[in-house]
């Protein structure tokens, strides 16, 4: 199980930017990102390297910031790598509530977060199929 951290921020130039100076400034890498907007705010999502001092970082700048257990898979860089791993979620009855991903190593390795409210059951299916997980000390290997 890993961590990620998810920043309600107001959709202008330089919010953003904020976020990142924050964490860079703490040399804290950040290894994913997503955002999603919303008209006049949005949500930025992280997989820090560090998400107990980035949580603790932006909270103090007073940043609107959450936490969420994540599962992150390891799948092969290859077509079809992605649609096999939700259909095995999707079997076991485990709902996608967010995801995104990243290439590790191209034509080898793939990273992709899961953010689902079934996390020990997205667990124990993953892993009964073989597919390795990260924790969050496995994240500071990335």
């Amino acid at each position: 199980m890993a961590t990620h951290l998810s920043v309600f921020v107001e959709n202008k130039p330089g919010k953003i930017e904020s976020i990142t100076r924050a964490l860079a400034e703490e040399r804290i890498n950040i290894l994913g990102i997503t955002i999603a907007s919303r008209g006049d705010f949005g949500v930025l999502k992280i997989l820090p390297s560090d998400p107990d001092r980035a949580f603790e970082v932006l909270r103090a700048r007073q940043f609107t910031v959450s936490r969420r257990d994540v599962a992150i898979a390891i799948i092969p860089d290859r077509p079809g790598s992605l649609h096999e791993l939700l259909e095995e979620l999707s079997r076991q009855g485990v709902n996608l509530d967010d995801c995104y991903g990243f290439v590790l190593a191209q034509g080898r390795e793939a990273a992709v977060v899961l953010e689902v409210r079934d996390l020990e059951g997205a667990q124990r299916a993953l892993e009964a199929r073989g597919i390795r997980l990260l924790s969050d000390s496995d994240v500071h290997t990335l």
